[in-house]
């Protein structure tokens, strides 16, 4: 019986485990899949990061469009009774592709009207306000949209579109049927909008 037992002894030298190779292909394995989570990880983030960038892009684009909108659906046609006092003006195009609108906007707060407009400078939209009717004094200037190429106004009269107002210096106190904005933007295109003013 105790020759059995002591034969027995030397056929259990293996013990359950793992040897040097089988840790280090459990190793390789698990370094291969954390490098491709951590690039899943990182694509995701980025995925993210520019979705989020493009949302809040056309969020400036869509607040403006609706600023323009609200801005021109309130202007006050006055007569005139200086040439800084009309209501709406229109500076034709320059050698730099745009233009500037400044009219007369009725302010609900003060129960009068105030001067406002709308300027490309380089390539940031800015918006002007006076603090009266007349453009003789300094607006504050605020940036409203930036990465724009170009900013284009039409006014329609008599069925004619003209990219200059008032047409005639007897016709300062009327206004158009309709202004359209054309805006180009380095990112995202052309955005027309056509407000009917009448």
């Amino acid at each position: 019986m105790t020759s059995a037992i002591g034969t027995a002894g030397p056929d259990r030298r293996h013990t359950a485990g793992l040897t040097l190779i089988e840790l280090m292909v459990a190793l390789a394995v698990v370094a291969v899949l954390g490098i491709i989570s951590y690039r899943a990880i990182a694509a995701a983030s980025e995925s993210r990061q520019r979705v989020g960038d493009e949302y809040r892009r056309w969020s400036d684009i869509a607040r403006f469009v609706q600023m323009v909108d609200t801005d021109l659906l309130q202007i006050a046609a006055r007569p005139a009774v200086s040439e800084n006092k009309v209501s709406l003006v229109l500076s034709p195009a320059g050698s730099a592709g745009s233009g500037e609108l400044s009219f007369l906007k009725l302010d609900g707060a003060r129960g009068s009207a105030r001067r406002i407009g709308y300027r490309l400078e380089g390539t940031q939209l800015i918006l002007l306000r006076w603090p009266g009717t007349d453009a003789t004094s300094l607006p504050t200037r605020d940036v409203v949209l930036d990465r724009v190429k170009s900013l284009h106004f039409a006014m329609l009269a008599n069925d004619q579109w003209s990219e200059a107002w008032p047409p005639a210096p007897g016709g300062a106190a009327q206004l158009p049927a309709a202004i359209e904005m054309k805006l180009e933007l380095a990112d995202a295109g052309i955005v027309r909008r056509l407000v009917a003013l009448r």
